[in-house]
């Protein structure tokens, strides 16, 4: 293997932590299921192959291992603390609680959209919904983290 292919795949192995991190909200967690969908894409393709094979074999391992637990992800992260942020008043808005408020679904679709890039199209065949449904996540998403901001700048402001 080419020094390349080794460099691109630690690059993919990267984006692929940051996801499953972003899913479970738990960096040990997200070792494991990067780890265990390296050695299943690998069995499978011969190699790593494509970021967005990549990332529904790290998806779909999730979605199963929740269903064993039977659990909702609705956990807080304590070992990785995001930034507090500035808004418009001045107020700061804990990220990381209201990122924990939303449905893991929305987690998901904010992140690969706003961290990743991807597209609705793209989405739409990642996730395998239609188009309108992950403009639909993707919107509750955003309001939902837009409420949040206008409700710490009411408090700023009275």
């Amino acid at each position: 293997m080419s020094q390349r292919h080794r460099d691109q795949d630690r690059e993919l192995i990267q984006a692929g932590y940051r996801f499953a991190l972003s899913l479970t909200r738990h960096p040990e967690e997200a070792e494991d299921i990067v780890q265990q969908s390296c050695f299943r894409v690998i069995a499978k393709k011969g190699r790593l192959h494509s970021r967005p094979y990549f990332f529904q074999a790290i998806r779909n391992l999730f979605y199963d291992l929740e269903r064993r637990k039977k659990l909702i992800p609705f956990e807080r992260i304590e070992d990785v603390a995001l930034p507090l942020v500035e808004t418009d008043h001045g107020m700061r808005m804990d990220i990381e609680s209201e990122l924990n408020r939303l449905t893991s679904e929305e987690r998901e679709v904010l992140y690969l959209s706003c961290a990743e890039g991807y597209s609705a199209a793209e989405l739409s065949t990642m996730l395998e919904k239609p188009r309108s449904t992950v403009l639909n996540i993707l919107s509750r998403a955003k309001a939902r983290l837009a409420q949040a901001r206008d409700a710490s700048n009411r408090k700023a402001g009275g």
